[in-house]
C-alpha cells in the first residue's frame, strides 16, 4: 500500500455574497510520504483544494463560535479527503456540503478536540486495488 501526507494550509472563507451559506477553503497538499523530506518531493507534491460550504441554518443550532466553526467544518471535511484519498478518488477539487439532511441538529464535534487547520498533517493509505 502507499502511504500519502496530506498537509493543511490555512483557511479563508469564501462565501459568495448574497449566498444562504458559507463557505470556507481548506488547501492542502498531497505527497506519497516516502518523498517527504526528499529533492524529489517538490516535484511529486500535488496542490488541492477542499472548500466546504454550510448552510446558514445549521449555524445558530450548532452555536460554534467563528474559530470553532472553522475547526469542525475541517473535521468534516478533512474526513472527506482522507476517505477519497484512502480509495484512491482523491481529485483536486474535493466539495462538501453541510445541511440538515446530512448533519444533524446538535452540534457534531468537540472543537477543542479537533486540531487547528493550518499545518495540521495525515497520514492515509491507499487501498491496493486489484484489476481484473
Amino acid at each position: 500500500m502507499d502511504t500519502k501526507r496530506i498537509a493543511f494550509g490555512s483557511p479563508k472563507e469564501v462565501t459568495n455574497p448574497g449566498d444562504d451559506s458559507r463557505s470556507f477553503l481548506l488547501p492542502f497538499t498531497y505527497v506519497e510520504t516516502n518523498l517527504v523530506g526528499s529533492p524529489e518531493e517538490a516535484g511529486h507534491t500535488s496542490k488541492h483544494r477542499l472548500i466546504v460550504t454550510i448552510a446558514n441554518n445549521r449555524l445558530p443550532a450548532w452555536g460554534y463560535s467563528e474559530p470553532d466553526l472553522v475547526k469542525v467544518l475541517f473535521e468534516i471535511g478533512r474526513r472527506e479527503v482522507c476517505q477519497r484519498a484512502k480509495s484512491g478518488t482523491l481529485q483536486r477539487d474535493t466539495m462538501v456540503q453541510v445541511h440538515t439532511g446530512s448533519h444533524s441538529k446538535t452540534s457534531p464535534f468537540d472543537p477543542s478536540r479537533i486540531a487547528t487547520p493550518d499545518g495540521a498533517t495525515f497520514e492515509v493509505e491507499e487501498e491496493r486495488r486489484i484489476g481484473f
